[in-house]
Protein backbone atom coordinates (compact mmCIF):
# COMPACT_ATOMS: atom_id res chain seq x y z
CA UNK A 1 0.00 0.00 0.00
CA UNK A 2 1.24 3.47 -0.79
CA UNK A 3 1.70 5.64 2.24
CA UNK A 4 -1.16 7.76 3.08
CA UNK A 5 -1.62 11.28 1.52
CA UNK A 6 0.00 13.96 3.35
CA UNK A 7 -3.18 16.64 4.79
CA UNK A 8 -2.44 18.84 7.21
CA UNK A 9 -4.60 16.32 9.37
CA UNK A 10 -5.39 18.41 12.86
CA UNK A 11 -6.36 21.39 11.00
CA UNK A 12 -8.66 19.25 8.32
CA UNK A 13 -9.96 17.30 11.42
CA UNK A 14 -11.31 20.30 13.06
CA UNK A 15 -13.01 21.61 10.41
CA UNK A 16 -14.90 18.38 9.33
CA UNK A 17 -15.81 18.12 13.03
CA UNK A 18 -17.01 22.27 12.49
CA UNK A 19 -18.51 21.14 9.48
CA UNK A 20 -20.61 18.27 11.19
CA UNK A 21 -21.35 20.21 14.18
CA UNK A 22 -22.79 22.85 11.58
CA UNK A 23 -24.52 20.27 9.81
CA UNK A 24 -26.72 19.14 13.32
CA UNK A 25 -27.32 22.21 14.23
CA UNK A 26 -29.36 22.71 10.51
CA UNK A 27 -30.74 19.45 10.96
CA UNK A 28 -32.07 19.82 13.43
CA UNK A 29 -33.85 23.48 13.07
CA UNK A 30 -34.79 22.21 9.31
CA UNK A 31 -37.87 20.60 8.42
CA UNK A 32 -36.08 18.50 5.96
CA UNK A 33 -33.14 17.04 8.30
CA UNK A 34 -33.39 13.80 6.35
CA UNK A 35 -31.70 15.25 3.02
CA UNK A 36 -28.69 16.62 5.68
CA UNK A 37 -28.22 13.11 7.05
CA UNK A 38 -26.54 11.25 3.87
CA UNK A 39 -24.30 14.49 4.20
CA UNK A 40 -23.82 13.79 8.44
CA UNK A 41 -22.54 10.58 8.03
CA UNK A 42 -20.28 10.61 5.10
CA UNK A 43 -18.37 13.41 7.06
CA UNK A 44 -18.23 11.41 10.40
CA UNK A 45 -16.92 8.55 8.20
CA UNK A 46 -14.10 11.10 6.84
CA UNK A 47 -13.74 11.92 10.37
CA UNK A 48 -12.76 8.20 11.62
CA UNK A 49 -10.61 7.92 8.70
CA UNK A 50 -8.46 10.35 9.11
CA UNK A 51 -7.90 8.83 12.70
CA UNK A 52 -6.03 6.25 10.85
CA UNK A 53 -3.34 8.13 8.85
CA UNK A 54 -2.81 4.76 6.62
CA UNK A 55 -6.36 4.97 4.85
CA UNK A 56 -7.03 8.93 4.27
CA UNK A 57 -6.65 9.39 0.84
CA UNK A 58 -6.14 6.12 0.08
CA UNK A 59 -8.64 4.18 -2.52
CA UNK A 60 -10.35 1.84 -1.22
CA UNK A 61 -10.42 -0.66 -4.03
CA UNK A 62 -6.78 0.05 -5.24
CA UNK A 63 -5.60 1.36 -2.14
CA UNK A 64 -3.25 3.36 -4.06
CA UNK A 65 -3.29 7.30 -3.33
CA UNK A 66 -6.34 9.26 -4.29
CA UNK A 67 -4.43 12.36 -5.12
CA UNK A 68 -3.64 15.17 -3.23
CA UNK A 69 -5.63 17.73 -5.75
CA UNK A 70 -8.88 15.41 -5.51
CA UNK A 71 -8.75 15.27 -1.72
CA UNK A 72 -8.90 19.53 -1.49
CA UNK A 73 -11.48 19.33 -3.87
CA UNK A 74 -13.60 16.39 -2.02
CA UNK A 75 -12.18 15.53 1.29
CA UNK A 76 -14.75 13.10 1.92
CA UNK A 77 -13.37 10.97 -1.43
CA UNK A 78 -12.78 7.09 -0.94
CA UNK A 79 -12.35 5.88 -4.33
CA UNK A 80 -10.22 7.17 -7.54
CA UNK A 81 -11.38 7.50 -10.72
CA UNK A 82 -9.30 4.64 -12.42
CA UNK A 83 -10.86 1.80 -10.20
CA UNK A 84 -14.48 2.69 -12.10
CA UNK A 85 -15.29 -0.19 -14.28
CA UNK A 86 -15.83 0.73 -17.87
CA UNK A 87 -19.81 -0.02 -16.87
CA UNK A 88 -19.55 2.61 -13.67
CA UNK A 89 -17.38 5.11 -15.66
CA UNK A 90 -20.54 5.20 -18.54
CA UNK A 91 -23.20 5.16 -15.60
CA UNK A 92 -21.20 8.44 -14.34
CA UNK A 93 -21.59 10.03 -17.82
CA UNK A 94 -25.03 8.99 -18.17
CA UNK A 95 -25.26 10.79 -14.60
CA UNK A 96 -23.87 13.62 -15.57
CA UNK A 97 -25.68 14.53 -18.49
CA UNK A 98 -29.39 13.96 -16.16
CA UNK A 99 -27.50 16.94 -14.22
CA UNK A 100 -26.83 18.93 -16.49
CA UNK A 101 -30.79 18.71 -17.51
CA UNK A 102 -31.81 19.24 -13.89
CA UNK A 103 -29.23 22.16 -13.67
CA UNK A 104 -30.83 23.49 -17.31
CA UNK A 105 -34.09 23.45 -15.37
CA UNK A 106 -32.92 25.60 -12.95
CA UNK A 107 -32.22 28.38 -15.13
CA UNK A 108 -34.54 31.00 -15.68
CA UNK A 109 -36.26 32.30 -18.77
CA UNK A 110 -34.36 33.34 -21.28
CA UNK A 111 -34.98 36.71 -22.82
CA UNK A 112 -37.14 37.91 -19.99
CA UNK A 113 -39.34 41.23 -19.57
CA UNK A 114 -40.80 42.27 -17.04
CA UNK A 115 -42.66 45.90 -15.39
CA UNK A 116 -40.17 47.81 -17.69
CA UNK A 117 -37.10 45.55 -17.82
CA UNK A 118 -35.53 43.48 -20.03
CA UNK A 119 -32.88 40.71 -19.67
CA UNK A 120 -30.70 38.47 -21.33
CA UNK A 121 -28.54 35.99 -20.41
CA UNK A 122 -25.64 33.21 -22.23
CA UNK A 123 -24.87 30.27 -19.78
CA UNK A 124 -21.88 28.16 -20.78
CA UNK A 125 -20.54 25.23 -18.50
CA UNK A 126 -16.90 24.55 -19.28
CA UNK A 127 -17.47 20.70 -18.55
CA UNK A 128 -20.97 18.89 -18.14
CA UNK A 129 -22.01 20.31 -15.03
CA UNK A 130 -21.49 24.29 -14.04
CA UNK A 131 -20.06 25.87 -10.86
CA UNK A 132 -21.79 29.59 -12.14
CA UNK A 133 -25.06 30.85 -10.51
CA UNK A 134 -27.95 32.66 -12.42
CA UNK A 135 -31.27 33.58 -11.61
CA UNK A 136 -34.25 36.02 -12.33
CA UNK A 137 -37.11 36.37 -9.64
CA UNK A 138 -40.23 38.55 -10.28
CA UNK A 139 -42.24 39.53 -7.11
CA UNK A 140 -45.63 40.36 -6.69
CA UNK A 141 -44.79 43.93 -5.38
CA UNK A 142 -43.47 44.18 -9.30
CA UNK A 143 -39.91 44.25 -8.49
CA UNK A 144 -37.02 42.10 -10.39
CA UNK A 145 -34.25 40.36 -8.68
CA UNK A 146 -31.51 39.30 -10.78
CA UNK A 147 -28.62 37.28 -9.37
CA UNK A 148 -25.33 35.82 -10.76
CA UNK A 149 -21.99 34.12 -8.89
CA UNK A 150 -19.32 31.96 -9.19
CA UNK A 151 -19.36 29.32 -6.95
CA UNK A 152 -15.55 28.16 -6.05
CA UNK A 153 -14.00 24.83 -7.83
CA UNK A 154 -15.57 23.26 -10.61
CA UNK A 155 -17.26 19.96 -11.59
CA UNK A 156 -20.08 18.02 -9.61
CA UNK A 157 -18.98 19.75 -6.25
CA UNK A 158 -19.72 23.31 -7.28
CA UNK A 159 -22.41 22.07 -9.20
CA UNK A 160 -24.17 21.33 -5.81
CA UNK A 161 -23.22 23.84 -4.13
CA UNK A 162 -24.79 26.12 -6.87
CA UNK A 163 -27.92 24.44 -6.97
CA UNK A 164 -28.08 25.22 -2.93
CA UNK A 165 -27.53 28.92 -3.50
CA UNK A 166 -30.11 28.78 -5.81
CA UNK A 167 -32.97 27.08 -2.76
CA UNK A 168 -31.62 29.62 -0.34
CA UNK A 169 -31.94 32.73 -2.60
CA UNK A 170 -35.68 31.13 -3.89
CA UNK A 171 -36.82 30.69 -0.20
CA UNK A 172 -35.53 34.24 0.95
CA UNK A 173 -36.66 36.28 -1.82
CA UNK A 174 -40.24 37.36 -0.78
CA UNK A 175 -39.70 38.02 2.74
CA UNK A 176 -39.24 41.83 2.57
CA UNK A 177 -35.67 42.44 2.95
CA UNK A 178 -33.63 44.72 1.52
CA UNK A 179 -30.84 43.58 -0.64
CA UNK A 180 -27.80 43.44 1.50
CA UNK A 181 -29.59 41.81 4.44
CA UNK A 182 -30.80 39.47 1.87
CA UNK A 183 -27.26 38.05 1.21
CA UNK A 184 -26.37 38.38 4.83
CA UNK A 185 -28.93 35.80 5.22
CA UNK A 186 -28.04 33.92 2.22
CA UNK A 187 -24.52 34.26 3.43
CA UNK A 188 -25.22 32.67 7.01
CA UNK A 189 -27.52 29.80 5.84
CA UNK A 190 -24.63 28.85 3.09
CA UNK A 191 -21.78 29.51 5.18
CA UNK A 192 -22.98 26.75 8.06
CA UNK A 193 -24.02 23.81 5.50
CA UNK A 194 -21.20 24.42 3.43
CA UNK A 195 -17.49 23.45 4.35
CA UNK A 196 -14.52 25.97 4.14
CA UNK A 197 -13.08 26.83 1.88
CA UNK A 198 -15.84 26.86 -0.35
CA UNK A 199 -17.60 29.85 -0.98
CA UNK A 200 -19.72 31.78 -4.00
CA UNK A 201 -18.73 35.12 -5.28
CA UNK A 202 -21.90 36.57 -6.36
CA UNK A 203 -23.97 39.81 -7.17
CA UNK A 204 -28.06 40.38 -6.17
CA UNK A 205 -29.88 43.47 -7.46
CA UNK A 206 -33.38 44.63 -6.91
CA UNK A 207 -34.58 46.81 -10.33
CA UNK A 208 -38.16 48.45 -9.50
CA UNK A 209 -40.83 49.35 -12.13
CA UNK A 210 -39.33 53.24 -11.36
CA UNK A 211 -35.99 52.42 -12.35
CA UNK A 212 -34.16 52.33 -9.06
CA UNK A 213 -31.79 49.55 -9.00
CA UNK A 214 -30.15 48.59 -5.45
CA UNK A 215 -26.93 46.03 -5.73
CA UNK A 216 -25.06 44.54 -3.42
CA UNK A 217 -22.17 42.38 -4.88
CA UNK A 218 -20.15 39.81 -2.91
CA UNK A 219 -16.30 39.80 -3.77
CA UNK A 220 -17.70 39.42 -7.49
CA UNK A 221 -16.40 40.62 -10.81
CA UNK A 222 -17.69 44.37 -10.90
CA UNK A 223 -21.35 44.91 -13.06
CA UNK A 224 -20.55 47.53 -15.55
CA UNK A 225 -23.34 49.96 -15.74
CA UNK A 226 -23.53 51.97 -18.77
CA UNK A 227 -25.09 55.29 -19.89
CA UNK A 228 -25.00 57.14 -22.22
CA UNK A 229 -21.63 55.77 -24.13
CA UNK A 230 -20.30 55.36 -20.12
CA UNK A 231 -19.27 52.23 -18.94
CA UNK A 232 -18.82 52.38 -14.74
CA UNK A 233 -18.35 49.99 -12.34
CA UNK A 234 -20.36 48.94 -9.35
CA UNK A 235 -17.16 47.40 -7.13
CA UNK A 236 -17.34 44.85 -4.31
CA UNK A 237 -19.25 45.85 -0.75
CA UNK A 238 -17.89 42.68 0.86
CA UNK A 239 -16.51 39.11 1.03
CA UNK A 240 -18.03 36.35 -1.17
CA UNK A 241 -20.43 34.55 0.71
CA UNK A 242 -19.86 31.33 2.82
CA UNK A 243 -16.49 32.91 4.61
CA UNK A 244 -17.56 34.34 7.17
CA UNK A 245 -21.21 33.41 9.22
CA UNK A 246 -21.65 37.09 10.40
CA UNK A 247 -20.39 39.07 7.34
CA UNK A 248 -22.01 42.47 6.95
CA UNK A 249 -22.91 43.59 3.34
CA UNK A 250 -23.55 47.27 1.82
CA UNK A 251 -25.57 47.59 -1.37
CA UNK A 252 -24.81 50.12 -4.31
CA UNK A 253 -28.12 52.48 -5.09
CA UNK A 254 -28.86 53.75 -9.27
CA UNK A 255 -31.66 55.40 -10.93
CA UNK A 256 -31.73 53.99 -14.54
CA UNK A 257 -33.04 55.65 -17.39
CA UNK A 258 -34.63 53.99 -20.46
CA UNK A 259 -31.19 52.75 -22.69
CA UNK A 260 -29.59 52.39 -19.48
CA UNK A 261 -27.92 48.88 -19.22
CA UNK A 262 -26.28 47.03 -16.81
CA UNK A 263 -23.69 43.95 -17.52
CA UNK A 264 -22.80 41.06 -15.38
CA UNK A 265 -20.50 38.47 -15.85
CA UNK A 266 -18.51 35.84 -14.15
CA UNK A 267 -14.66 35.35 -14.64
CA UNK A 268 -14.84 32.97 -17.18
CA UNK A 269 -15.44 35.86 -19.78
CA UNK A 270 -12.54 38.17 -18.23
CA UNK A 271 -10.22 35.59 -17.53
CA UNK A 272 -10.76 34.50 -21.48
CA UNK A 273 -7.25 33.63 -22.74
CA UNK A 274 -5.60 34.10 -26.51
CA UNK A 275 -3.70 31.84 -27.80
CA UNK A 276 -0.66 33.58 -26.10
CA UNK A 277 -1.87 33.53 -22.78
CA UNK A 278 -3.42 37.57 -22.70
CA UNK A 279 -6.67 37.40 -20.84
CA UNK A 280 -9.33 39.44 -22.68
CA UNK A 281 -9.79 41.79 -19.44
CA UNK A 282 -12.01 44.33 -17.73
CA UNK A 283 -10.26 47.15 -19.99
CA UNK A 284 -11.15 45.52 -23.27
CA UNK A 285 -14.96 44.80 -22.00
CA UNK A 286 -15.57 47.74 -21.20
CA UNK A 287 -13.84 49.29 -24.48
CA UNK A 288 -16.04 46.73 -26.19
CA UNK A 289 -19.08 47.92 -23.95
CA UNK A 290 -18.75 51.70 -24.69
CA UNK A 291 -19.84 51.14 -28.71
CA UNK A 292 -22.37 48.61 -28.14
CA UNK A 293 -24.23 50.52 -25.30
CA UNK A 294 -27.35 51.30 -27.31
CA UNK A 295 -27.48 47.57 -28.44
CA UNK A 296 -30.64 45.73 -26.61
CA UNK A 297 -29.83 43.34 -23.90
CA UNK A 298 -29.81 39.97 -26.14
CA UNK A 299 -27.65 42.22 -28.18
CA UNK A 300 -25.30 43.35 -25.85
CA UNK A 301 -24.87 39.44 -24.27
CA UNK A 302 -24.40 38.01 -28.11
CA UNK A 303 -21.88 40.80 -29.41
CA UNK A 304 -19.88 40.68 -25.85
CA UNK A 305 -20.01 36.48 -25.81
CA UNK A 306 -18.77 36.70 -30.11
CA UNK A 307 -16.03 39.13 -28.89
CA UNK A 308 -14.69 37.11 -26.37
CA UNK A 309 -14.55 33.88 -28.79
CA UNK A 310 -12.96 36.15 -31.57
CA UNK A 311 -10.37 37.09 -28.66
CA UNK A 312 -9.80 33.50 -27.97
CA UNK A 313 -9.53 32.29 -31.54
CA UNK A 314 -11.53 29.62 -31.62
CA UNK A 315 -10.40 27.89 -28.33
CA UNK A 316 -12.40 26.24 -25.92
CA UNK A 317 -13.18 27.92 -22.79
CA UNK A 318 -11.42 26.52 -19.48
CA UNK A 319 -14.16 28.17 -16.71
CA UNK A 320 -17.80 28.41 -16.36
CA UNK A 321 -19.17 31.59 -18.51
CA UNK A 322 -22.02 33.67 -17.98
CA UNK A 323 -23.00 36.96 -19.32
CA UNK A 324 -25.86 38.47 -17.97
CA UNK A 325 -27.59 42.03 -19.33
CA UNK A 326 -30.18 44.11 -18.37
CA UNK A 327 -31.81 46.67 -19.65
CA UNK A 328 -34.27 49.37 -18.94
CA UNK A 329 -36.74 49.84 -21.74
CA UNK A 330 -39.78 51.59 -20.15
CA UNK A 331 -43.19 50.42 -19.88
Amino acid sequence: MSAAIQVPSSDLRSELINWRQRLEATANESRDSFELSGLLREVTAAIERLSEPESYGVCQVCHDLIGQAAMIVDPLAKTCLNCLTPAQLSELEDDLNRAWLIQGELLPKQNFKFNGWEVSYHYEPAGPVSGDYCDLVSTDCGDLYFLIGDVSGKGVAASLLMSRLHAIFRSLIGSGFEVSQLVERANHLFADTTMRPYYATLVCGKASPDGRVEICNAGHCAPLFMHEGDVSPIAATGLPVGMFCQERYESAHLEMRKGDRLLLYTDGLSEARDRTNEEYGHRRLKSFLAEASQLSAANVVSRVVEDARDFSSGLPIFDDLTVMAIGMVGH
